[in-house]
């Protein structure tokens, strides 16, 4: 069995963003989840996926904290990078239990972080087809979460960016909280 992963990376940490990833990393394909849909005009600076096998030139600079890359988030995976693509695509919008639908910044390794360290639970379901989530502490990378039912997806196959999992309030609040070096709180 491969390890086979791919990183996720915020186009909005760095300006020129998919310039910069492709003559840096030109072997590793970079897909922006916004691309095709209505939200295509701010694509660049939407979350960007990217095939970063164990081993690659990526994964590599990823693992040792390279500055433009260590608040990316590294995903292990056994499904094909088009099936992460479109599952991927299925969770940038999520819902509140109240109803109240939110934008999920996934690339950006830093709420995801406090998720972590708050010991917040994801929905079952909502990291299909990745085995582990890993981030960076700000000096290592570690693996956050493993997801024992890689398998188990709780969302339906759709071409439309739109709400199909709720998140409970601990975890909304956990990735929406307010960095004091950053303006306003971001998903």
């Amino acid at each position: 069995m491969t390890n086979t992963g791919a990183l996720l990376f915020d186009g909005a940490s760095r300006k020129r963003a998919l310039i910069w990833l492709s003559q840096t990393y030109p072997g590793h394909s970079a897909y922006p989840l916004l691309y095709n849909t209505p939200y295509e005009a701010i694509g660049d600076v939407g979350p960007v996926v990217l095939n970063a096998d164990e081993g690659s030139a990526l994964h590599t600079d990823w693992l040792r904290g390279t500055p433009d890359l260590q608040h990316a988030v590294w995903l292990k995976t056994q499904i094909s990078h088009n099936d992460l693509y479109a599952c991927l695509r299925r969770r940038l919008r999520v819902l509140s239990p109240s109803g109240s639908e939110f934008w999920l910044r996934l690339a950006d390794g830093r709420p995801m972080l406090r998720a972590w360290q708050a010991q917040i639970r994801w929905p079952d379901g909502f990291w299909y087809g990745v085995s582990e989530v890993w981030l960076h502490d700000g000096d290592e990378p570690f693996s956050a979460w493993k997801n024992e039912t890689a398998e188990y997806d709780c969302t339906r196959a759709t071409q439309a960016i739109q709400a199909q999992i709720v998140f409970d309030w601990s975890l909304l609040a956990a990735l929406a909280k307010q960095d004091t070096a950053r303006q306003g709180a971001r998903l």
